[in-house]
């Protein structure tokens, strides 16, 4: 991470009414404009992380919510170490 990181959430939404996580991480700008690397910030236990890797793998669509409440949905992927992911955001349709 470098001097221009922010701080947001990563949220996995069930449905409009339902969020199963929501994993504070710190970002940075990644390759591209609407791109991110992250770090999982505090890291998660052992069993979080099981448990973030079973929502990436059921569907690794999640809502990045940055502290001024704004919300972008993104691609989630690992990035080699557990607490290392890489957001891609989604092309509005």
């Amino acid at each position: 991470m470098d001097g221009n990181e922010d701080r947001a959430h990563l949220e996995w939404w069930a449905n409009r009414s339902s969020c199963l996580a929501r994993i504070p991480v710190r970002l940075a700008a990644g390759p591209g404009s609407r791109a991110w690397d992250a770090v999982v910030s505090p890291p998660l236990d052992r069993g979080a992380r099981e448990d973030m890797q079973f929502l990436i793998e059921a569907s690794p669509y999640f809502t990045l919510r940055f502290g001024d409440d704004s919300v972008t949905e993104v691609e989630v992927e690992r990035a080699g170490d557990p607490g290392r992911l890489r957001l891609s955001a989604v092309p509005e349709a």
